[in-house]
């Protein structure tokens, strides 16, 4: 029923059709002895880590960069540009790239902040696998799991990556975070005649990152790290495009409004005076670098240039207000989009909760 061997880069077969000698012969283990310490290196070697691919690490120049993105940074370059061209005025258009250079390292100072809270939480959420090498049961680093090898898990365990089930002894798993079911499934080792069957059916299989919540059971993996059905949805991630969200849409409205007021009061200070200097019969060409500064003094002055360190700051209070209940924003602007939120369209009830019970009231009769 197998068409291709296992591997991260090739299609897969259906395991759940195959039966457990199917399945082991397949993969060229025994299951009542597992992998040998020296085969499982050298799967590792072919297949790679058990991990996730994480999406590219941006550079820190190009985050940095990023914060220019902004339209109120833009509009700061741009004034400091103009002040440059028809004044020559160093001191005024160093103080306006300043200003941008400090709200960039703001922003960019604080997305380094959660980047580290993130990167400490992975290494303390360390996933341990119990696996039998060489006919010795014992514990391994997950990321060291390769296909063949044999695991066993009970209740309270995290699933280590996708694997065909041979024990199970009263096992149930939960699986919403990939079937978005909140109940439990049972599963068991029978094989499934059908050609096509639905993820939360596969009951002889078990998927990488869901939880035993009861029982025991054993398997063999069938499928590591970017090749398991978590992994799927991962590489799914790691395509998307971030937009902006609705309180940056605002703000950028708000910085065209502002910026066409600035050019507004800027027009009309040349406009009056170019009138007075004709009133006053004084050359236009005499006073035109007092009027191009006073005019770009209060076309500026009409721009907030500390809004960007504001919001900043208040997304910085966001982020610890969350992070006190227990959730890490990896980007700033992401700590309002929740709150943006109009309406959730959902066919499911129990993976929208916090997946808890929590007793409200206690009475007792009389």
């Amino acid at each position: 029923m197998a068409e291709t061997t296992t591997g991260p880069t090739t299609a897969q077969p259906k395991w759940y059709g195959m039966s457990l000698e199917a399945v082991a012969q397949q993969l060229k283990v025994d299951p009542a002895k597992g992998l040998s310490a020296a085969e499982a290196q050298q799967r590792l070697q072919q297949y790679g880590r058990n991990v996730l691919a994480a999406k590219k690490k941006e550079p820190g120049w190009r985050a940095f960069l990023r914060q220019y993105r902004d339209f109120m940074q833009i509009l700061l370059v741009v004034a400091a540009v103009i002040n440059q061209l028809f004044t020559g005025e160093w001191g005024t258009t160093l103080l306006l790239l300043l200003l941008t250079v400090f709200n960039a390292v703001m922003g960019r100072n604080q997305e380094s902040k959660a980047e580290a809270s993130l990167a400490a939480l992975e290494k303390m959420m360390k996933n341990i696998a119990r696996v039998r090498r060489d006919g010795q049961a014992g514990e391994i680093d997950a990321e060291d799991l390769a296909p063949g090898d044999v695991v066993l898990g009970e209740a309270g365990n995290r699933v280590p990556a996708d694997g065909r089930l041979f024990v199970t002894a009263t096992l149930e798993i939960e699986e919403a975070a990939l079937t978005g079911e909140s109940v439990a499934s049972s599963k068991d080792a029978e094989t499934i005649d059908k050609a096509e069957v639905p993820l939360g059916d596969r009951h002889n299989m078990a998927f990488m990152n869901t939880s035993v919540t009861r029982g025991r059971g054993e398997m063999i993996v069938t499928t590591t790290g970017m090749s398991t059905e978590m992994g799927h949805i991962a590489e799914l991630l790691n395509k998307t495009e971030a937009d902006k969200t609705p309180l940056q849409k605002q703000l950028d409205r708000l910085v065209v409004i502002i910026a066409g007021v600035a050019g507004v009061a800027f027009i009309l200070m040349f406009i009056l005076g170019w009138r007075n200097a004709q009133a006053a019969r004084v050359p236009f060409s005499e006073v035109f670098d007092t009027i191009f500064l006073a005019g770009i003094a209060l076309a500026i002055s009409a721009i907030p240039t500390g809004m960007p360190v504001v919001v900043t700051t208040l997304y910085s209070m966001g982020t610890r207000v969350l992070a006190s209940q227990g959730a890490i924003v990896k980007r700033l602007p992401s700590v309002e989009t929740l709150g943006s939120v109009s309406a959730i369209c959902s066919d499911k009830t129990g993976t929208l909760t916090l997946n808890k019970m929590t007793a409200v009231e206690f009475s007792i009769p009389g």
